[in-house]
């Protein structure tokens, strides 16, 4: 993929516009996972470095739906950005010009302009007089909003060093060709948001392995009780479909052959049994030992790794261990490329206390790494390529 690169060149003197992501997990006002701030650094280090004459940072935060909403207001991770970027930095309720050299703006989905790519809404991004814009947001990159693409077309556009480092490391397993020695575990609650990247790697990967509540949908499509655990019935047609073409490429499809099960999310007593005892009101929270057993073998033999969701309900102990355990496994295939994405994965990391430092590539997207493994073109980096 040709797309522009960030050089000294085209920002030396001039009023940089920097498109991040800095939509941190938070809990009672309290950052929880860092991450998406400690990857923007390096670009916004290399501006300051290079001379820019201003830098004016856009991001969102969670869902406002374009309301105001105190509690989603950037404000809160001022103290992190100047923490780790060593530098003091002007916070601005709207996006007119500051008088600081680096300056963090408020959160463009307080208007219903972003989402909608409003040109009254660019244009009021543009009151901070950018004269060059660098996308720095991969996770915001497969929407077509106003801060990520409508100011791209209206300035020279460049990526920043984490969006240049995410194509690098994702690039070569879009291609629509097997990749031999390739494992791809998928997980989390529904297969809508990753149908598409099923369908890719039933294809291209040597082996797929299932967790979460996706899980449960492929095991009802082939046949077993799933109780009142949480799955989608109206997906079984789906989930057939990606089996039968994982069939037909001689793909390994991989699902629980146990399972932990309890009567409620909350509950304490937890069963292990295999798939084909759960019944009645039995509810399927996380992978069982057996089947980590079998995963690990799988992954051990694995040339590259492909991780994007958690196996269980890791965020509660009793269904913690598939999620943990299938990330200590990961974690130590040195000989391995190994690559991560997804908030929850990225939570499990921080919980469970492993270094991203342990992994060939630890994506900050979750739905854009999973479009943009499918093959698809993401606005945001569609307006970065060479023209």
């Amino acid at each position: 993929m040709k797309i522009n690169k960030l050089t000294s060149g085209v920002i030396a003197d001039k009023v940089v516009a920097v498109r991040v992501d800095f939509n941190v997990p938070l809990k009672n006002g309290v950052i929880m996972e860092d991450t998406r701030i400690v990857e923007s650094i390096p670009t916004l280090k290399y501006l300051l470095d290079n001379n820019a004459k201003q830098i004016h940072i856009f991001s969102h935060m969670g869902r406002p739906k374009g309301r105001i909403v105190p509690a989603l207001s950037l404000k809160i991770v001022l103290p992190e950005l100047e923490k780790h970027l060593g530098e003091k930095v002007e916070f601005r309720k709207n996006y007119a010009v500051g008088k600081s050299r680096i300056q963090l703006h408020e959160n463009v989905r307080f208007h219903d302009g972003e989402k909608k790519n409003d040109p009254e809404f660019i244009k009021d991004l543009l009151r901070c007089g950018a004269e060059v814009f660098v996308n720095e947001g991969f996770a915001v990159s497969h929407r077509p909003h106003a801060s990520v693409v409508g100011i791209a077309h209206f300035l020279p556009s460049y990526p920043g060093f984490l969006v240049q480092k995410e194509i690098e490391a994702l690039s070569p397993y879009i291609e629509k060709e097997k990749n031999q020695g390739l494992t791809v575990v998928i997980g989390g609650a529904k297969i809508g948001t990753k149908i598409n990247v099923l369908k890719h790697f039933a294809f291209a990967a040597d082996n797929i392995i299932l967790g979460g509540a996706l899980a449960s949908t492929f095991l009802a499509a082939e046949g077993f009780d799933v109780g009142r655990s949480m799955y989608e019935p109206n997906e079984i047609s789906t989930a057939r479909e990606v089996l039968g073409l994982a069939e037909k490429s001689k793909t390994g499809f991989h699902m629980p052959i146990d399972v932990v099960c309890a009567e409620s999310f909350d509950a304490q007593e937890t069963i292990n049994i295999p798939v084909e005892d759960v019944m009645g009101d039995m509810m399927i929270f996380d992978i069982g030992s057996h089947t980590i057993a079998s995963y690990a073998e799988i992954l051990a033999h694995s040339e590259t790794i492909i991780w994007n969701g958690p196996m269980g309900v890791f965020e509660k102990k009793p269904f913690e261990n598939g999620t943990r355990e299938v990330l200590k496994v990961i974690s130590a295939q040195k000989s391995a490329k190994t690559i991560l994405g997804g908030g929850d994965t990225l939570e499990a990391l921080k919980r469970f206390g492993v270094e991203k430092t342990a992994f060939s590539h630890v994506s900050t997207g979750g739905g854009a790494m999973l479009e943009f493994l499918e093959g698809k073109d993401l606005p945001g980096i569609e307006v970065l390529r060479c023209r």
